[in-house]
């Protein structure tokens, strides 16, 4: 079974990140940290992944979104939240919407409905899957490292499933408190 994982690693990346990716790209950050795959094709694929996931979303939702969004109550408040962040700052929102674990969809469908011509979209979005695969596919490897260590030298406990279940915990509660300071702060800048 992790032969199969391991040699079809790459595939399961880039078909993870097409969409959200945080997960597939922690995961396979922390194979690289295994020694299971390489890190640096780990960032590769995931940027290859996101560009492809969010210009291919960026130009359906710009044909098909508004329909969506006006049959589903809940993406109207999140598209509508996403649009209050995107006005006047498009180039911020494109590259910091990379980073809001969860609120993508509805980042893209704002993008995609607001003025934002896919000449601006496309090159900034490049830029943002570039430092997204980049930093959170790092910070994956560098934290499930630490953890390992941590992890490893705990009396009784060896090997790498506790500490590959252990750096996964650690590391998605990370990104939760990050994702919530991110938008704590967008909100602040909201009201100002």
């Amino acid at each position: 079974m992790l032969d199969t994982l391991v040699n079809n690693a790459y595939w399961l990346l880039y078909v993870g990140t097409l969409m959200e990716g945080e997960t597939a790209l922690l995961l396979a950050s922390l194979a690289a940290n295994q020694g299971l795959i390489d890190l640096m094709w780990v960032i590769i694929i995931a940027f290859a992944g996101a560009t492809t996931g969010d210009q291919v979303s960026y130009q359906l939702f710009r044909r098909f979104g508004p329909a969506l969004v006006a049959r589903n109550a809940t993406l109207q408040r999140r598209t509508e939240k996403a649009r209050r962040l995107l006005a006047g700052h498009p180039l911020k929102f494109i590259i910091l919407s990379r980073f809001f674990w969860g609120l993508r969809s509805a980042c893209m469908l704002a993008l995609a409905a607001s003025d934002v011509p896919t000449r601006v979209f496309a090159p900034a979005n490049l830029l943002a899957c570039g430092l997204w695969a980049t930093i959170v596919g790092s910070l994956g490897y560098v934290f499930s490292s630490w953890v390992t260590r941590i992890v490893t030298t705990m009396d009784g406990l060896s090997g790498r499933a506790p500490a590959v279940l252990a750096g996964l915990a650690a590391f998605i509660v990370l990104i939760v408190l990050l994702r919530k300071a991110v938008l704590k702060f967008w909100r602040s800048r909201e009201t100002l």
